[in-house]
This record gives C-alpha cells, structure tokens and sequence, in this order.
C-alpha cells in the first residue's frame, strides 16, 4: 500500500501551511516528484548523510526534515561537495525530501506548540509577532512553584539532554516563561517575551552578548540547545501523519543529530 507524495504534501501543508513560512525560508519539496509512489517515509530533524544510509536500510523513499536541505539557490549538482554528494545520492535512489521549516515553527500544534506540551506548561498564549497575526513564540506557567535552575533541570530532563546551561539568578523564582526551538536569541523576541509578562525565555544558541542584552532587560535565559528543541519533533509529527495516511509507514529517524558533546569532570564525553 502506498499514496502519492502530493497527497503526503498536502497532509503536512493541513498542519503547517506554507503561508505560515518566513519569506527567507526554503520549504515545501525540495527534491523529487509530487506523483512519487511513497510507502514509507522517514521524519528526520536534518538530511544528513546517516540519515539518508538510514533511509536506504529502511527502505523509505520519501525524508520529511524540518531543517531545509537547500537554503540558497544552486548553479551546479554534482560531487565536488557536500550537498552535491547527498543530492545525488536522493536522486539516483529515488527519494523525496519535504522540508516544514518555520512553517511548522509557527503552526498550531506545530513545533513550539509539541515543546511547550512536552515541557508540562499551562495557560499556553502566543508571543513574538513575525508579522500580522503570525506568533513564533508560546508562553506559559509551570505546573508548580519553580526557581530558574530547577526549571533548568526539568528542560535537561524533559528533552534529555547532559546538562542545560541558564543565565541570571539560580534561585531566583520563575512565574512566567516564553519559548521559541531553534536559534531565536535575539533582543526581538526578548521583548516579545517581557512583553507578554515573561521572565524566563527559552531557546537556543545564545551567544555571550545576547544574554547581556537579556540580563540587562530582566529577563533570565535558558539554552535548550537548537538539536535538543527540536528533535522532538519527528515523533510527534510521525503520530499526526501516521493518523491521517494508514497507508504509509511513517518512521521517526534514530539518527543522532545533536554534534555538542560535553566533557563532564569525570572526563566522561556526553551529548549536549
């Protein structure tokens, strides 16, 4: 049993419309024929070369990535490269690659929406304006009384990752929190969150002068890291297709992504 590749398409675009899409953004299918026959079908956060060999041992002809395999414009395929390398390689084997970006970023029950869930926040609002009446960012309450470090810990054990690291005050009580996957450290979406009343942001890839610029605004920081975010994303975008399209075999990539390692004080080497 299979459907066309359109039809997967199309289920994808219910959730995450392209209309949602930052005009910088790259999404929608990026290698391949719409009219492909697809059986199986691999989620996966980025095309990397492992998760293309884990395509192939899978027998998947179609890779659903959130990160897009191409951002800028191509004058040449080949093997000199790369993305020339892994391009040949979905051609030649026959596999489609779909790409939801920020699309799915911004989405009702997309990927902001999948970690403020998994992080067990309430009273959900939608923060951080890209434009008219589209929200980046999610903002919410923890579940019980929480100081900044103990909120760390629940991030580095809820998205299991070896350590979480945070800026501003350890013991410092935290009563409202915005978040934004990925790489959103930027004094934007800082003011979106104190806006919103937030006085914790989470997000990812925070360089040492945004999270002066943070400290200086009041608002305390926690870097999720940009793999950890979003990672899980591929499960639970495999529950959604798998419930609308029982003819396809959706597989969520075990492929590990995440290329921080951290170098602990026993000299033991763990992923971030």
């Amino acid at each position: 049993m299979s459907v066309k590749m359109c039809r997967i398409i199309e289920v994808i675009e219910e959730l995450a419309p392209i209309s949602l899409s930052e005009e910088w953004d790259n999404v929608g299918l990026l290698v391949g024929r719409q009219d492909a026959d697809i059986s199986r079908a691999l989620i996966a956060l980025d095309v990397l070369d492992s998760v293309i060999d884990e395509a192939l041992a899978c027998g998947a002809t179609a890779i659903i990535s959130h990160h897009p395999l191409i951002f800028s414009p191509l004058n040449r395929i080949n093997d000199a490269n790369p993305l020339g390398k892994r391009l040949m390689r979905l051609i030649e084997n026959g596999i489609c690659v779909y790409a939801a970006h920020t699309n799915l970023d911004t989405a009702e029950g997309g990927i902001n929406d999948m970690l403020f869930d998994t992080l067990g926040f309430t009273n959900k609002e939608h923060v951080c304006e890209t434009r008219p009446g589209v929200f980046v960012g999610r903002a919410g309450t923890p579940s019980e009384s929480i100081t900044l470090s103990e909120l760390a810990k629940l991030v580095q054990n809820k998205l299991g990752l070896s350590t979480a690291t945070y800026c501003g005050l350890g013991d410092a009580k935290v009563s409202k929190i915005g978040l934004i996957a990925g790489s959103s450290a930027n004094p934007d979406f800082f003011k979106g969150a104190i806006a919103a009343g937030c006085d914790t942001f989470i997000t990812s890839d925070i360089k040492f002068a945004m999270a002066q610029a943070a400290s200086d605004m009041g608002l305390n920081l926690i870097d999720a890291t940009h793999y950890g975010s979003e990672a899980l994303f591929a499960g639970k975008l495999v529950g959604y297709l798998a419930a609308r399209l029982p003819n396809v075999e959706f597989i969520a990539s075990e492929v590990d992504g995440q290329i921080f390692k951290t170098v602990c004080s026993n000299n033991e080497v763990y992923h971030a």
